[in-house]
Protein backbone atom coordinates (compact mmCIF):
# COMPACT_ATOMS: atom_id res chain seq x y z
CA UNK A 1 0.00 0.00 0.00
CA UNK A 2 1.01 3.59 -1.05
CA UNK A 3 2.48 5.84 2.12
CA UNK A 4 0.54 8.37 0.36
CA UNK A 5 -2.73 7.07 0.28
CA UNK A 6 -5.28 8.56 2.36
CA UNK A 7 -6.61 6.18 5.00
CA UNK A 8 -9.91 7.60 4.90
CA UNK A 9 -10.15 6.47 1.31
CA UNK A 10 -10.15 3.19 1.71
CA UNK A 11 -12.02 2.59 5.55
CA UNK A 12 -15.41 3.39 5.34
CA UNK A 13 -15.81 2.84 9.23
CA UNK A 14 -13.02 5.64 9.29
CA UNK A 15 -14.94 7.73 7.27
CA UNK A 16 -18.39 7.35 9.40
CA UNK A 17 -16.31 8.11 12.55
CA UNK A 18 -14.91 11.04 11.84
CA UNK A 19 -18.51 12.45 10.30
CA UNK A 20 -20.36 11.77 13.58
CA UNK A 21 -17.31 13.67 15.95
CA UNK A 22 -18.26 16.51 13.33
CA UNK A 23 -21.72 16.85 13.39
CA UNK A 24 -21.21 16.03 17.36
CA UNK A 25 -18.61 18.79 17.65
CA UNK A 26 -21.29 21.04 15.49
CA UNK A 27 -24.53 20.32 17.35
CA UNK A 28 -22.47 21.07 20.78
CA UNK A 29 -21.55 24.07 19.97
CA UNK A 30 -24.84 25.36 18.48
CA UNK A 31 -26.77 23.77 21.49
CA UNK A 32 -24.28 25.39 23.75
CA UNK A 33 -24.83 28.75 21.68
CA UNK A 34 -28.69 28.40 22.05
CA UNK A 35 -28.93 27.56 25.81
CA UNK A 36 -26.44 30.49 26.96
CA UNK A 37 -28.46 32.57 25.44
CA UNK A 38 -31.30 31.78 26.73
CA UNK A 39 -29.96 31.40 29.94
CA UNK A 40 -28.24 35.22 29.07
CA UNK A 41 -31.74 36.67 28.03
CA UNK A 42 -34.60 35.03 30.31
CA UNK A 43 -32.99 33.61 33.88
CA UNK A 44 -29.62 35.93 34.68
CA UNK A 45 -28.50 38.85 32.90
CA UNK A 46 -25.43 40.77 33.22
CA UNK A 47 -25.33 44.65 33.51
CA UNK A 48 -23.20 46.92 33.65
CA UNK A 49 -23.62 50.27 36.01
CA UNK A 50 -22.38 53.35 34.47
CA UNK A 51 -23.16 56.44 36.76
CA UNK A 52 -22.58 56.93 39.82
CA UNK A 53 -26.39 56.51 40.75
CA UNK A 54 -26.10 53.83 42.93
CA UNK A 55 -22.61 54.42 45.33
CA UNK A 56 -21.39 53.48 47.65
CA UNK A 57 -23.15 49.95 46.71
CA UNK A 58 -23.08 49.45 43.30
CA UNK A 59 -19.85 51.96 42.23
CA UNK A 60 -19.52 53.08 38.57
CA UNK A 61 -18.35 50.25 36.44
CA UNK A 62 -19.80 47.55 38.33
CA UNK A 63 -20.94 44.63 36.55
CA UNK A 64 -24.31 42.50 38.29
CA UNK A 65 -26.32 39.51 37.62
CA UNK A 66 -29.95 40.11 37.32
CA UNK A 67 -33.03 38.30 36.66
CA UNK A 68 -36.36 39.07 35.16
CA UNK A 69 -37.82 36.04 37.00
CA UNK A 70 -39.87 36.61 40.30
CA UNK A 71 -41.97 39.54 40.44
CA UNK A 72 -42.27 40.08 44.29
CA UNK A 73 -40.50 43.07 45.55
CA UNK A 74 -38.90 42.78 48.59
CA UNK A 75 -37.90 46.24 50.97
CA UNK A 76 -34.66 47.75 49.55
CA UNK A 77 -34.39 45.63 46.58
CA UNK A 78 -32.20 46.81 43.86
CA UNK A 79 -34.61 46.67 40.27
CA UNK A 80 -33.58 47.56 37.20
CA UNK A 81 -36.55 49.68 35.64
CA UNK A 82 -37.50 50.55 32.02
CA UNK A 83 -36.71 54.14 30.96
CA UNK A 84 -38.70 53.85 27.39
CA UNK A 85 -40.47 51.16 25.63
CA UNK A 86 -38.90 50.92 22.25
CA UNK A 87 -41.13 50.81 19.14
CA UNK A 88 -39.67 48.54 16.82
CA UNK A 89 -40.38 47.02 13.66
CA UNK A 90 -40.43 43.73 12.82
CA UNK A 91 -37.21 43.94 10.70
CA UNK A 92 -35.56 45.40 13.63
CA UNK A 93 -37.00 43.53 16.25
CA UNK A 94 -35.26 40.38 14.33
CA UNK A 95 -31.84 42.08 14.00
CA UNK A 96 -31.88 43.25 17.35
CA UNK A 97 -32.43 39.56 18.96
CA UNK A 98 -29.88 38.65 16.23
CA UNK A 99 -27.33 41.12 17.17
CA UNK A 100 -27.97 39.99 21.08
CA UNK A 101 -27.66 36.22 20.35
CA UNK A 102 -24.40 36.67 18.62
CA UNK A 103 -22.92 39.07 21.21
CA UNK A 104 -24.13 36.61 24.23
CA UNK A 105 -26.90 39.47 25.03
CA UNK A 106 -23.88 42.34 25.27
CA UNK A 107 -25.15 44.47 22.49
CA UNK A 108 -28.29 45.04 20.89
CA UNK A 109 -28.61 48.35 18.74
CA UNK A 110 -32.04 48.85 18.81
CA UNK A 111 -33.45 47.73 22.39
CA UNK A 112 -30.07 48.42 23.74
CA UNK A 113 -29.95 51.09 26.64
CA UNK A 114 -28.27 52.28 29.92
CA UNK A 115 -30.45 50.34 32.28
CA UNK A 116 -31.70 52.48 35.23
CA UNK A 117 -30.60 50.75 38.61
CA UNK A 118 -32.74 51.33 41.39
CA UNK A 119 -33.66 50.51 45.35
CA UNK A 120 -36.94 49.78 45.45
CA UNK A 121 -37.64 51.71 49.30
CA UNK A 122 -41.35 51.98 49.57
CA UNK A 123 -44.09 49.78 48.77
CA UNK A 124 -47.62 50.00 47.48
CA UNK A 125 -49.62 50.90 50.38
CA UNK A 126 -46.88 53.23 52.29
CA UNK A 127 -47.25 56.90 53.49
CA UNK A 128 -43.74 58.50 53.19
CA UNK A 129 -41.75 61.48 53.69
CA UNK A 130 -38.33 62.42 53.49
CA UNK A 131 -36.00 64.61 55.87
CA UNK A 132 -32.21 65.27 55.30
CA UNK A 133 -32.14 62.30 52.45
CA UNK A 134 -33.61 59.80 54.66
CA UNK A 135 -37.10 58.83 53.84
CA UNK A 136 -39.65 57.89 56.54
CA UNK A 137 -42.43 54.93 55.74
CA UNK A 138 -45.31 54.02 57.60
CA UNK A 139 -46.18 50.61 56.20
CA UNK A 140 -50.10 49.82 55.53
CA UNK A 141 -52.38 49.67 58.07
CA UNK A 142 -49.18 50.36 60.42
CA UNK A 143 -49.41 53.23 62.95
CA UNK A 144 -46.09 54.27 63.09
CA UNK A 145 -42.98 55.94 60.71
CA UNK A 146 -39.88 54.01 60.84
CA UNK A 147 -36.56 55.00 58.79
CA UNK A 148 -36.30 53.26 55.50
CA UNK A 149 -33.05 51.31 57.53
CA UNK A 150 -35.51 50.01 59.50
CA UNK A 151 -37.69 48.22 57.22
CA UNK A 152 -35.40 47.17 54.58
CA UNK A 153 -35.01 43.86 54.02
CA UNK A 154 -31.97 43.84 51.98
CA UNK A 155 -29.10 45.89 54.33
CA UNK A 156 -27.53 48.79 52.18
CA UNK A 157 -26.20 52.58 53.08
CA UNK A 158 -26.64 55.95 51.34
CA UNK A 159 -24.32 58.43 50.37
CA UNK A 160 -26.13 61.77 52.05
CA UNK A 161 -23.11 63.91 51.83
CA UNK A 162 -23.35 67.07 53.23
CA UNK A 163 -24.36 69.50 49.61
CA UNK A 164 -21.04 72.23 49.28
CA UNK A 165 -22.01 75.67 50.76
CA UNK A 166 -24.30 77.88 48.68
CA UNK A 167 -26.27 74.61 46.96
CA UNK A 168 -29.38 75.58 46.28
CA UNK A 169 -32.13 72.77 47.79
CA UNK A 170 -34.82 73.29 44.91
CA UNK A 171 -32.17 72.42 42.40
CA UNK A 172 -32.17 68.48 41.47
CA UNK A 173 -33.28 65.66 43.64
CA UNK A 174 -34.67 67.05 46.65
CA UNK A 175 -33.13 66.39 50.21
CA UNK A 176 -36.65 66.62 52.14
CA UNK A 177 -40.43 66.71 51.02
CA UNK A 178 -44.06 66.11 52.83
CA UNK A 179 -45.98 62.74 53.06
CA UNK A 180 -47.23 61.17 50.36
CA UNK A 181 -49.18 58.14 50.07
CA UNK A 182 -48.63 54.98 47.56
CA UNK A 183 -51.55 53.44 45.41
CA UNK A 184 -51.88 49.92 44.42
CA UNK A 185 -48.83 48.39 42.78
CA UNK A 186 -47.13 51.80 42.93
CA UNK A 187 -43.11 52.29 44.17
CA UNK A 188 -41.04 54.87 45.04
CA UNK A 189 -37.19 54.32 44.08
CA UNK A 190 -34.27 56.06 44.83
CA UNK A 191 -30.53 55.94 44.21
CA UNK A 192 -28.20 55.20 46.74
CA UNK A 193 -26.05 58.26 46.39
CA UNK A 194 -29.11 60.97 47.25
CA UNK A 195 -27.19 63.88 45.99
CA UNK A 196 -26.97 63.25 42.44
CA UNK A 197 -29.11 60.75 41.21
CA UNK A 198 -32.20 60.76 39.12
CA UNK A 199 -34.90 58.92 40.96
CA UNK A 200 -38.81 58.79 41.85
CA UNK A 201 -37.77 62.36 43.21
CA UNK A 202 -37.81 63.72 40.01
CA UNK A 203 -39.75 61.77 37.94
CA UNK A 204 -41.96 60.25 40.65
CA UNK A 205 -43.44 56.73 41.77
CA UNK A 206 -43.37 54.16 39.08
CA UNK A 207 -45.77 50.82 38.37
CA UNK A 208 -44.76 47.20 38.96
CA UNK A 209 -45.04 47.26 35.18
CA UNK A 210 -41.75 49.22 34.82
CA UNK A 211 -39.77 47.40 36.88
CA UNK A 212 -37.88 43.94 34.38
CA UNK A 213 -35.64 42.90 36.96
CA UNK A 214 -34.38 42.38 40.08
CA UNK A 215 -30.09 42.79 40.73
CA UNK A 216 -29.13 39.13 42.37
CA UNK A 217 -25.48 40.01 42.87
CA UNK A 218 -22.27 42.02 41.35
CA UNK A 219 -19.68 39.93 40.36
CA UNK A 220 -17.15 42.20 38.56
CA UNK A 221 -14.67 43.52 39.78
CA UNK A 222 -14.14 40.59 41.74
CA UNK A 223 -12.85 42.98 44.44
CA UNK A 224 -16.40 44.41 44.64
CA UNK A 225 -18.21 40.53 44.68
CA UNK A 226 -21.48 40.65 46.43
CA UNK A 227 -24.61 39.02 47.35
CA UNK A 228 -28.00 40.87 47.56
CA UNK A 229 -29.95 38.36 49.62
CA UNK A 230 -33.09 39.61 52.12
CA UNK A 231 -31.75 39.10 55.33
CA UNK A 232 -34.94 40.36 57.32
CA UNK A 233 -38.45 39.50 57.65
CA UNK A 234 -41.00 41.42 55.86
CA UNK A 235 -42.52 44.36 58.27
CA UNK A 236 -45.49 43.26 59.44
Amino acid sequence: MSKNTNIYEISYSLKQERRRFIRNAALFVISFFIVMNAILAFVICPIQQRSASMEPNIPSGTCVFATPIGKKIKRGEIIVIAQREAKLSFKQKAMDALAGAFTFQKFRPWSDENPMMRRAVALPGDTIYMKDFILYIQPKNERHFFTEFELNQISYSVDITVPPAGWAPEIGARGSFDKITLGDDEYYVLGDNRLSCVDSRLFGKIKGQKIKKRVLMSYYPFSRLKVFFATKQAQK
